[in-house]
């Protein structure tokens, strides 16, 4: 039981990092420690003359709810692994994963087809830090439910 504890536990602390890091862009998308993520970004759609007033206006809106939304993703996920994974219950292992499947095939797809390379690599390292715990515990937990 071991090794399921570990990789249990990483799944919290990197769910509780997501969350950090929505809230984070989601209070402070303009800020310099975002600087390099938004600039590549912005660079791929607007050249380095960066966006028009009311597209920067815009991306504020939508770097706020989307940091929302990824906080509360991040939150539900490490609840998900602190209570029912901790129980050895199945269905929580099956919504993490399949939430973080649905989440990048859908985000690394658009992230591709714009060009916005710098999402991808982020999306790949997400997906290795909560896929890897996943895949370790898939067979500790018995078949799906």
């Amino acid at each position: 039981m071991r090794g399921f504890a570990l990789w249990r536990w990483w799944l919290v602390v990197a769910s509780l990092a997501i969350c950090g890091f929505g809230l984070a862009m989601s209070v402070a998308s303009t800020s310099s420690p975002f600087d390099q993520i938004m600039g590549r970004i912005d660079a791929q759609f607007w050249g380095q003359s960066g966006p028009p007033p009311e597209a920067a206006a815009f991306q504020r809106w939508v770097y706020g709810a989307w940091g929302a939304t990824v906080a509360g993703w991040g939150l539900m996920m490490a609840f998900l692994a602190w209570v029912p994974l901790g129980r050895g219950e199945p269905w929580a292992r099956n919504a993490l994963a399949v939430s973080l499947a649905l989440w990048f095939v859908l985000d690394t797809f658009y992230s591709l087809y714009f060009g916005v390379w710098i999402n991808v690599l982020l999306n790949l390292t997400l997906f290795v830090a909560m896929g890897l715990p996943l895949l370790f515990i898939w067979r500790r937990m018995g078949s799906p439910a």
